[in-house]
């Protein structure tokens, strides 16, 4: 997952990306807790990919990023 992929999605999509992400991440750590995860690196890549997410959603909230479908009526 790019860095544009996200700049690229919509606030929904963002969110469904953000719920499934985390979803993977407590996979993973239960994985990795039984001893059954190969590639330890997936947790903190899930990680990162949800603090991205969260810092993009944040931008809307606050304003500094505007909504693709906003900037299209403007």
């Amino acid at each position: 997952m790019g860095k544009e992929n996200l700049n690229e999605m919509t606030i929904d999509e963002l969110k469904e990306l953000k719920d499934k992400c985390i979803k993977d991440y407590r996979i993973f750590r239960f994985n990795k807790i039984v001893g059954q995860l190969e590639n330890e690196l997936k947790i903190r890549e899930t990680r990162r990919s949800i603090a991205r997410i969260n810092t993009i959603l944040r931008e809307y909230e606050l304003g500094i990023r505007k909504s693709k479908v906003e900037s299209k009526n403007s």
